[in-house]
Formats: structure tokens, sequence, C-alpha cells
């Protein structure tokens, strides 16, 4: 029986080593803009693959990331990546939320010098569960200037979590809506653990009337393209 157990153990930990080792490799995709590049990253939850979508903003100062990849280990490959593919480094990076595929680790930046920014909502949830947290507090509703860029991180309310913000880029139009903004293809509300479901669709009629302007919005997860991802969220709420 005993050898039972340490062969159970032994398989379970070589199967979850399988797992992590099969998920792809981040993707960065052709500029939205020509200083505004998104990239994909993945990991599995609930026994399916999921990609996740962050941006990056090209500045002259250096590259601002938004949200970090879902796996750690490609933390430093992204930076080499960007680094060689812009000759530019990362100098700071912005959590949309506490979540692995956004907050991740912000150690691993904080002890390379490289700016961090999240909200104090944030950094409460990060250190409750014994994670880094940034070294700098993002003021939200404030116009951030870097590098001849400008983008402003804005707190709608509560949704996908307590603490998740969206991040506006006034010159092109385009708004990164993180995870309170499910793709047009989500079948789903996804992971609800630690949202709140009632206040949500309150958050994105805000979204909505605030950023009516915006040409396209940038869901957390999935397919990006092509437009009706904040009607279809709200389909979804609505649906609850």
């Amino acid at each position: 029986m005993k050898k039972r157990s340490q062969f159970l153990i032994i398989s379970i930990v070589f199967l979850s080593q399988f797992i992590h080792a099969q998920v792809r490799d981040f993707v960065i995709e052709p500029p939205i803009k020509p200083n505004l590049y998104i990239y994909k990253t993945f990991g599995v939850f609930g026994g399916k693959e999921y990609s996740t979508n962050a941006v990056y903003l090209i500045t002259k100062k250096g590259v601002v990331l938004f949200d970090v990849p879902w796996q750690k280990t490609q933390y430093q490959s992204l930076i080499d990546t960007i680094q060689k593919r812009h000759n530019l480094p990362v100098i700071a990076v912005f959590a949309t939320h506490s979540h692995e595929d956004r907050a991740g680790d912000l150690s691993f930046y904080n002890n390379k010098g490289i700016k961090t920014y999240a909200t104090e909502k944030t950094n409460e949830i990060l250190k409750k569960n014994g994670k880094a947290t940034s070294t700098e507090i993002i003021k939200t509703g404030k116009p951030y200037r870097i590098g001849g860029e400008e983008f402003i991180v804005d707190f709608l309310g509560e949704g996908h979590t307590a603490d998740n913000v969206v991040v506006w880029f006034p010159k092109y139009h385009i708004l990164d809506g993180g995870c309170l903004v499910k793709s047009r293809m989500a079948a789903d509300l996804g992971y609800t653990g630690e949202a709140n479901v009632k206040a949500w669709p309150q958050t994105m009629a805000k979204l909505k009337s605030r950023y009516a302007g915006a040409t396209m919005v940038i869901p957390g997860h999935d397919e990006w393209k092509g437009g009706g991802h904040v009607e279809h969220t709200i389909d979804l709420l609505n649906k609850k």
C-alpha cells in the first residue's frame, strides 16, 4: 500500500510537470498601433488551456508592460525578446489585478530594479496571499506620460475581482479591459471565485458610457479581434 501511494505521488508530480511543460510560449501579435502591442500567454485552468491577452507600450524611454506572463518561466524571455525586437528595456510593469496572469510574482521585476505599479487594493490582496507587492502605487484616473506616450489606469468598480482596473490609451482610442471584459467568444464568465457578480453589470455600464469613443476594447482572455466584447460580457451577466 505504501509503494502504491508513493507511485501515485510520483505520477501526479510528473503529470503536473508534463502539463506545465506543454503550455505554449508567449506570442507577440502584430502591432495594433505603431507603439502598442498585444502579447498572449497561456495557462491551464480546469484542465483546459486558455490564452491571456496583455499589452505593452513602446515609449522613447523604454517599454511599459501591462500585466506579466501567466507563466513565471517566461518572465525573462519576454523581457529579452522585447529588448531584442525594439532595442529598448522594460522600464515599468503595471498590474491590472492580483491574479497569477496579471500581477503574478512582482518580486522578479522588483529585484531587477524595474518599477512595478499596482493599486492599494491589489497590493492588499497580494500581501494577504503572501506575494510581493509593487514598488509604486497606481493613481487611478491620473494620466501617466512617459516618453511621448500617455495612458490612464481607471477603476470603474468591482467585477471579475474587487481590484480590477482598465487601461485607456487616449491617443489610440483603445481600452485594455483586462479580465473585467470577456471575449465575444466566451461561453461563460470564467473564474468567478473572487468576483462581485452583483456589482459587475453596473461596472460594465460605467465602462460602456465612459469609453463610448473606444475604437477597440481588448478582453482579458481568448479572441480579442473584432468588436462586441463589452456587449457580450453584459449579456453573460444578464443570464446569471
